[in-house]
């Protein structure tokens, strides 16, 4: 065993296991693992949805049965929000932690909450996210360009109409104390607990079992974008996926994780704030399009290639601090599945 040097952030919990965990041999197969992890998630589904529903009937007195309907009125976007955040702490981030807690007893250090990260590193995540939130966008644009019967569009777009009604109400703030509460729902509370979920939980799992970090992430990916459920965004949501599957697998760090994901959904929510306060906040500015057209596809390979330097630049840094030694889900003694 090894440790980082001339790291002066590194504590004990950031100390860098140089051993072939990939030859350990479960004592429960991954899938019994994946089933494992599964089972929480939909507990967590399941308590979530009722923590969202006793939220809302507080926060509104109105019934449950037109929750769907009112979640489109401004006069409750209030109450959807704190309902959204608190929920969603059951639904990803109970799950991720109960799971990190039985295979490891440092369920956050498993989960990659760690200190050891650097301000290069931090410097590349923001430049990284900046070329990806325009990536997501080309995507988008993308995705539109794909041929697809006139029912499936129809009713694709009815999805689309139907979560935007509700995000409408969402992001209507009304001043700047509004916008940062936005911020916390919107841009922050998912950062923290879909990384925690997808990341920290399912990709290292993947990893293992798989032995294949490119499978891990993309199948990782596809699963993070299927979950929020928008055909249009779906290419997006992917890549986004790909993106920060990338700064996990390299960097081993959760917190550069939630930064990237926190920025993507920052510059969102500040753009929509922006339209809010001049008045002009449409069902038509939530979309991700740039509406460049065919172009697109010429300006996804230039945007590729740039992100692809930058993660090797990120790669790089990360290795000289140790990064590529480090296995967030080694625990020797404590791990019943090694």
């Amino acid at each position: 065993m090894t440790e980082a040097q001339n790291n002066p952030q590194e504590t004990p919990d950031d100390k860098i296991h140089d051993f072939p965990s990939v030859k350990y041999k479960p004592t429960i197969s991954y899938f019994g693992q994946f089933g494992i992890l599964m089972g929480f998630i939909g507990a967590g589904l399941i308590i979530g949805s009722f923590v969202f529903v006793i939220i809302w009937t507080l926060m509104t007195g109105a019934g449950f049965m037109n929750i769907e309907k009112d979640l489109s009125k401004v006069q409750y976007a209030g109450a959807a929000k704190t309902a959204q955040v608190i929920s969603s702490v059951f639904m990803f981030f109970v799950p991720a932690y109960f799971y990190a807690l039985i295979v490891n007893k440092k369920p956050f250090q498993h989960l990659g909450f760690r200190k050891l990260f650097n301000a290069k590193q931090v410097l590349w995540v923001i430049v990284i996210a900046a070329f990806g939130f325009f990536l997501s966008g080309v995507l988008s644009e993308i995705t539109q360009l794909i041929p697809i019967s006139k029912n499936l569009a129809a009713t694709f777009q009815k999805w689309e109409d139907s979560s935007s009604e509700a995000m409408m109400a969402m992001v209507s703030m009304r001043n700047w104390k509004e916008y940062v509460f936005t911020l916390v729902v919107i841009a922050l509370a998912p950062a923290i607990v879909e990384e925690s979920l997808f990341r920290g939980g399912l990709q290292q799992l993947f990893e293992k079992w798989f032995r294949n970090p490119w499978v891990a992430i993309v199948v990782t990916s596809i699963l993070f974008s299927a979950v929020h459920g928008s055909y249009y965004g779906f290419l997006s949501r992917v890549a986004l996926g790909i993106m920060l599957g990338l700064l996990f697998y390299y960097g081993r760090n959760i917190w550069l994780n939630i930064l990237m994901h926190f920025l993507n959904n920052a510059i969102i929510v500040t753009y929509l704030y922006t339209l809010t306060a001049k008045g002009s906040l449409t069902k038509e500015a939530l979309d991700d399009n740039l509406h460049i057209g065919y172009p697109a596809f010429a300006i996804a390979l230039v945007i590729i290639l740039v992100l692809y330097k930058l993660f090797s630049a990120f790669k790089k840094e990360s290795e000289s601090l140790g990064a590529d030694k480090i296995d967030n889900t080694y625990s020797p003694d404590d791990n019943p599945f090694l």
